[in-house]
């Protein structure tokens, strides 16, 4: 839908509601697949149990449903930005941390905060995988907060989403500090069907605030 906004030479103010509101696409591709699940049903020749095309038809205009009162819904954000509820942006959340770090005392209070953010409308209903040196210590969803005990000194961090994860960032976590990083997927992700199979690495980036 992000892809179609563009064509149509949407303003950016709208552009942006199309995109905070990116679950509405879920809906219609939903309504979609429906749709094509229906119609698959449906027997080539006729042939068949006797109730069969009458509950594909049922499935068929049940998706059709789906589809178009999500894109009613999705035209109503995009032009007045109601109803407002679907554009509302979430807060960041904490995150119990997973401990990594040697347990020495001398540690303590020593962390690297990795912020996934808020804006990122790449796979909202999935968590991303935070990795430091290697070890699974985190999932964030969008807009949460996750803070990871590390021993002082040098470290490597990454985050994933299946076969697609971005760069390892090194950080240098100072003795009783904290490293800050955010995370989201690249712009342009969430339509990017190519980029999805095809690239690995950089997929999502992450950077030191």
């Amino acid at each position: 839908m992000a892809a179609f906004a563009r064509r149509l030479a949407l303003g950016p103010k709208q552009q942006a509601r199309l995109e905070r509101a990116s679950l509405l696409d879920a809906a219609c591709l939903s309504g979609l697949s429906v749709m094509f699940l229906g119609g698959a049903w449906l027997p080539a020749d006729g042939a068949g149990h006797r109730g069969r095309p009458v509950a594909a038809f049922a499935v068929v205009l049940a998706g059709l449903v789906v589809f178009c009162l999500a894109f009613v819904v999705q035209v109503m954000v995009v032009v007045s930005g109601q109803p407002a509820f679907l554009l509302a942006r979430e807060k960041a959340m904490g995150v119990r941390p997973r401990s990594v770090g040697s347990g020495d005392p001398a540690s303590a209070g020593t962390e690297v905060s990795v912020y996934r953010d808020d804006a990122d409308s790449y796979a909202q209903l999935r968590r991303y995988e935070v990795y430091i040196d290697g070890k699974r210590v985190g999932r964030l969803r969008r807009g949460e907060l996750v803070n990871i005990p590390v021993a002082a000194g040098s470290h490597s961090v990454q985050v994933r989403i299946s076969w697609r994860s971005s760069g390892e960032v090194p950080v240098e976590v100072g003795s009783g500090e904290r490293v800050s990083l955010i995370c989201r997927a690249k712009p342009g992700a969430r339509t990017d069907l190519g980029g999805v199979t095809r690239q690995r690495d950089g997929f999502l980036l992450l950077r030191e605030v």
